[in-house]
């Protein structure tokens, strides 16, 4: 807008002298963000615990996976003859499927077969054999699937207790009930129940650059705002995004294109989940709160170390919209008395029986121009560690032999993922 002093509300033909014209401009910036709600600073800033500076380029993490009590049979072979007794069965050992292939059990060890409620006991491993008298017991090959004393990998053969023939079942679940010995018997069986695994992620660098002339520097101080310092606040919300996307999408990996200086790609949230990810149709879906209730049971807080209660769900635009419309029936029978005159619904935590909290929070990240505004993330605070080494530092440099001035600003870290099985995926 333009104020001309010549005029002063009244009409006339004077010609404008421009050297008069005097330029009204607002100074305050008006800013439309693509996140309403950035991760960063709504959620790992404020709920998720930050660790020390790395010491190095990569970060490691130590879980100790304690095996259950329950495993899975996938198949039964039952003995013949004299041998009905005895049974090979393929445990599938589903608390441990990271290392199936290093057998679970030893002899001895003994099963309740919930199908048929009967108890056997373990007799031969594709590593070991029960011992009898000081021999090793044999047994046909035809039951083994192996040799006379060792059973076919990922199988066990196990024997009833009690001197009756083994019930056949197709599958089931047993419940492991530990390794019962003789009296006086000698100290043997090594155990293989404790699995500590090693994880790791990779320290990233983030960078963003904002270059200005000479002459657009000074012009922007003559005209006011976006000054200089703005210009490089700029920079760092722009970066800022850049290392919550990566947070929430970055894929591990780790380059070597140039010869001495690699490149450290860090494992985000989206592929640190791996085993409680759930899909559905939100177009199929007749009763949402069925769905997310079942959800909430199975994989939300399937597993929940250190007796945790309270977890975040980072959901979706449309996801809320949809988790909001199914409990629009409480709405017709709320008192809208004591609202005042407030009409809405405010659900920002969800409580399964148990004390189980999810707190709701928008994820902007998750856009509504994609699928993902269906998406929610379920994520356990006190398994995430935010690992920063550069916190968004700013250089201003300038080349001896240019009028460029350039803003950079850095961002080097990483984020801890401990126990993966404590966060869960709900998309489509």
């Amino acid at each position: 807008m333009y104020d001309n002093r010549l005029r002063r509300g009244v009409r006339t033909s004077t010609t404008v002298d421009p050297k008069r014209i005097v330029e009204d401009i607002s100074y305050s910036i008006r800013t439309l963000e693509p996140e309403a709600t950035p991760f960063q600073s709504a959620v790992l800033s404020g709920l998720i615990r930050k660790g020390p500076p790395p010491k190095g380029d990569k970060v490691q993490v130590c879980m100790e996976h304690l095996s259950g009590n329950i495993d899975h049979v996938s198949e039964m072979e039952v003995g013949t003859n004299g041998y009905t007794r005895f049974a090979r069965l393929a445990v599938d050992q589903i608390l441990r499927p990271t290392t199936r292939t290093q057998m679970l059990y030893y002899p001895q060890d003994k099963f309740f077969i919930i199908n048929t409620e009967q108890v056997v006991e373990v007799v031969m491993t594709p590593n070991a054999a029960i011992t009898v008298n000081g021999s090793e017991l044999s047994l046909p090959t035809e039951l083994t699937g192996n040799t006379t004393n060792r059973s076919l990998e990922g199988t066990v053969v196990v024997r009833n207790i009690n001197p009756y023939p083994i019930i056949p079942f197709t599958t089931s679940h047993v419940v492991f009930m530990g390794r019962t010995i003789y009296e006086s018997q000698d100290i043997e069986g090594p155990s293989y129940q404790e699995d500590p695994i090693w994880d790791c992620n990779y320290v990233e660098h983030k960078e963003r650059t904002f270059s200005m002339t000479e002459d657009q520097r000074y012009l922007i101080q003559v005209h006011g705002k976006p000054d200089w310092n703005d210009q490089q606040e700029k920079v760092i919300r722009s970066i800022k995004r850049d290392v919550e996307y990566t947070i929430f999408f970055g894929k591990r990996e780790y380059n070597l294109d140039v010869s001495g200086r690699p490149t450290r790609h860090m494992m985000g949230l989206h592929e640190a989940i791996r085993t409680n990810v759930v899909h559905y149709d939100p177009a199929t879906i007749t009763d949402f709160e069925y769905m997310f209730s079942n959800f909430a049971y199975e994989s939300a807080f399937r597993y929940n170390p250190d007796g945790v209660r309270s977890k975040i769900i980072y959901a979706g635009a449309r996801f809320l919209f949809d988790f909001n419309m199914a409990f629009r029936d409480y709405r017709r029978t709320a008192d809208l008395s004591v609202l005042n005159k407030d009409i809405g619904f405010d659900l920002d935590t969800y409580i399964i029986p148990g004390g189980f909290k999810l707190a709701i929070v928008r994820a902007d990240i998750l856009s509504q121009d994609t699928e993902m505004t269906h998406w929610a993330y379920v994520i356990d605070p006190a398994q995430a560690e935010l690992r920063v080494k550069k916190d968004y530092e700013v250089i201003l440099w300038k080349m001896p032999n240019s009028r460029v001035y350039n803003v950079t600003v850095e961002w080097q870290g990483t984020v801890a993922w401990h126990i993966e099985q404590s966060f869960a995926l709900l998309r489509t």
